[in-house]
């Protein structure tokens, strides 16, 4: 499917995630690409029914008289193991060869009024004719042919480690994930193929009722040789000969076995460390526990196939898109998806996880009709009078959470479950979906001293001592420990005077800064939360931003060695703004590290209070106002919004909860932000003014 094909023809497959396009080869009509050999050779095509309305997929059933058949041949062997019965081995032929190349079939097209060839690959083949999952054969479905392809392009690809397939539940994965599993295994010799899931029990599940169960019921000839010491039901299926004792083992030929077999491993990251996989399952890696790292299980298993900068295997990543009630999101998953973009390649010319990302829509996966299409129309309409009635409930946490479940585009796949948000969640949602798949509208960087001079320079002038503030410089770094948003710099950088052996901030009324520090140089537990803080910019009537106005433009979310140092990465961010800091006043370390520094007069104090900063725990500017005034910015300005950690479930507004606010150090520290705005804003309300105000009367001026 990723090489062309001499007279063959390319079938189109758009990835539903990134835009990148499967250019997917196909043969000559009649013709099929052996899988092992990657010869052209000339194929089955099956007809149905004559009548052209009623062409479509039909399974090819054993024989009548197989079985029958089959036992007489099994008898005659047991006393001349050559024998062969040539009817029976005709039909055994042709399936592999139908394995090994594919088929074609006569499919009639609704929408085109007409029959047309339709090609199937041989693990298709294998699914759709032999594959009893769950109970039943498979039906043949179109959206099951293009994963089908794709993952053939994916087993073609030099440069392509695996599949990452990402769809709605129920809609077959796991089969089809289980299929090209056994197919890659029980073909190959002293190959490897390894499972993992979400948890330990879902490995062992998912291998037994989509490798073991559908094993036992396949026919004879696709059932290699394996290991009878096993059992009909192992927890390891081994292709290798049974294992004979005693005397009679010296006498007897050992059978010819493919040695290659299929296990499954616990969930966590180091479990295929070491032995080579030759093909590999992640089953529902979205949902993987929190604590195992899916990026790291993804490398230690990709080190296991890469081999030499050369891939010998295929890796096949499934998942459903909605996390299970209870579970907590795992963000690296996403990551790994954005890591898995066919459009964004090393030097190698590879993704950076390998992967390539393949996403089928909920409609895609409902209303089949005998010819393998799903009523789309339908299925869209259905989904959206669901979402219709939430909107009109004004339910719109239940809305986020049935998105979550029937994505109609990958960028919903991704949205957070807003069950139990505590903000409006399709506000939250559609703006973290507009930025999530982009880093174009934030930069990374660190604020460095200009020629490395910290606070001041110190010049003595015919002997009188003069204090220059420095300067601090944006140098940006992926690795940086600010964030900004791209293009922004403060309107009037570095404006810092010093007076009285102390410096002060002069664009108090452009922007303000809240920030929520961490108490302990260390934890006694494993969670080392953040120094967290924003600054925003406020508002110039004069000088109106229409694009930074009103947003949250520096970031910064970091764990310092010590609090000494964090509180120095604050000053920083308020010397380069040249504005005052709101601390949550909780912990206090920070005034006298600010007093240390000269920079007392950085220090916010709100009104009625008898020193500097805010607390959160009590009070008037407590919790309940911070969310207040939160909710509000969201309602107004969320469009403005464009830093991912500020807006996600896992750190930002999202997952915030009231109860927990030690866990979301930067909604913490927005609301610090919001706060210190508004304070601000209440300084440059208009008034009415006299201009004889601005002349004194001495100037000379007569009024």
């Amino acid at each position: 499917m990723f090489y062309p094909i001499a007279n063959g023809s390319v079938f189109e497959i758009t990835d539903n995630a990134f835009g990148f396009v499967y250019n997917c080869q196909l043969p000559p009509y009649g013709y099929g690409k052996n899988i092992m050999t990657g010869e052209v050779e000339k194929t089955d095509v099956l007809i149905n029914s004559n009548n052209e309305q009623q062409q479509c997929f039909e399974r090819i059933t054993l024989p009548y008289d197989y079985k029958e058949k089959r036992k007489k041949e099994q008898q005659r062997q047991q006393i001349d193991s050559t024998y062969i019965d040539y009817y029976l081995e005709d039909f055994r032929i042709k399936e592999w060869h139908r394995r090994l190349c594919g088929v074609w079939f006569m499919r009639y097209n609704p929408f085109l009024k007409k029959s047309e060839p339709i090609y199937l690959t041989g693990q298709h083949w294998l699914y759709c004719n032999w594959w009893i999952y769950q109970g039943k054969f498979m039906n043949y479905r179109e959206p099951d042919r293009e994963t089908f392809y794709v993952a053939a392009y994916c087993q073609e690809d030099p440069k392509c480690l695996g599949l990452n397939e990402l769809t709605q539940r129920k809609s077959g994965k796991t089969g089809r994930s289980g299929c090209i599993a056994y197919e890659r295994t029980s073909r190959y010799a002293n190959h490897h193929c390894g499972i993992q899931s979400k948890t330990d029990i879902d490995g062992f599940t998912m291998f037994k009722k989509a490798i073991v169960a559908p094993w036992r019921k396949l026919p004879h000839f696709y059932r290699p040789v394996y290991d009878l010491m096993k059992g009909d039901d192992p927890n390891e299926l081994r292709f290798f000969a049974t294992s004979r004792r005693g005397q009679q083992a010296e006498f007897e030929e050992p059978e010819e076995a493919l040695e290659s077999f299929i296990d499954f491993g616990t969930s966590e990251e180091g479990f295929y460390d070491g032995p080579e996989l030759h093909t590999y399952v992640s089953d529902e890696t979205g949902k993987t526990r929190k604590e195992i790292s899916v990026k790291e299980r993804a490398r230690v298993t990709r080190e296991a196939t890469e081999i030499e900068g050369e891939i010998r295997g295929f890796h096949h990543s499934t998942t459903t898109v909605e996390v299970d009630k209870g579970e907590v999101e795992n963000i690296e998953f996403q990551e790994l998806t954005a890591q898995s973009n066919p459009l964004s390649r090393d030097e190698n010319g590879m993704t950076t996880s390998g992967y390539y990302t393949f996403f089928q829509p909920c409609t895609k996966y409902m209303y089949f009709d005998k010819h393998g299409f799903p009523d789309e129309q339908k299925a869209l309409q259905y989904v959206l009078n669901r979402r219709k009635k939430y909107e009109e409930e004004g339910d719109l946490r239940g809305l986020s959470s049935y998105k979550r479940k029937k994505p109609i585009t990958f960028k919903e796949a991704f949205s957070v479950d807003g069950e139990y948000a505590l903000y409006n969640p399709e506000l939250l949602n559609n703006q973290l979906d507009s930025i999530q798949w982009t880093n174009k509208f934030t930069e990374f960087g660190n604020l460095e001293w200009e020629n490395g001079d910290r606070l001041f320079t110190e010049k003595n002038i015919n002997g009188e001592i003069k204090i220059t503030p420095s300067k601090l410089k944006w140098v940006e770094s992926p690795t940086g420990k600010f964030e900004k948003l791209a293009g922004w710099i403060p309107k009037n950088p570095n404006n810092i005077y010093y007076r009285g052996g102390n410096f002060y901030p002069n664009n108090n009324l452009s922007i303000r800064i809240g920030c929520d520090p961490f108490k302990y140089d260390k934890t006694k537990d494993k969670r080392r939360s953040n120094c967290a803080a924003f600054a925003y910019q406020i508002p110039d009537n004069v000088y109106p931003d229409l694009v930074y106005d009103d947003c949250f433009v520096l970031r910064y979310a970091f764990r310092e060695e010590s609090t000494r140092l964090a509180n120095e990465d604050i000053l920083k961010m308020a010397w380069w703004c040249g504005c005052e800091v709101l601390f949550e006043r909780n912990v206090n370390h920070w005034k006298n590290d600010f007093i240390d520094m000269n920079c007392g007069d950085f220090l916010t104090w709100l009104p009625n209070e008898v020193e500097p900063g805010i607390i959160t725990s009590t009070g008037s500017n407590g919790v309940q106002t911070i969310c207040n005034y939160t909710e509000a910015y969201i309602n107004e300005f969320v469009e403005k919004v464009y830093f991912k950690s500020l807006l996600n479930k896992q750190t930002g507004w999202l997952g915030f909860k009231v109860e927990d606010t030690e866990k979301f150090d930067e909604p913490m520290a927005a609301g610090i932000t919001l706060i210190a705005v508004r304070g601000a804003k209440r300084q440059i309300t208009p008034k009415q003014v006299d201009i004889k105000d601005y002349f004194p009367k001495t100037s000379g001026w007569t009024y």
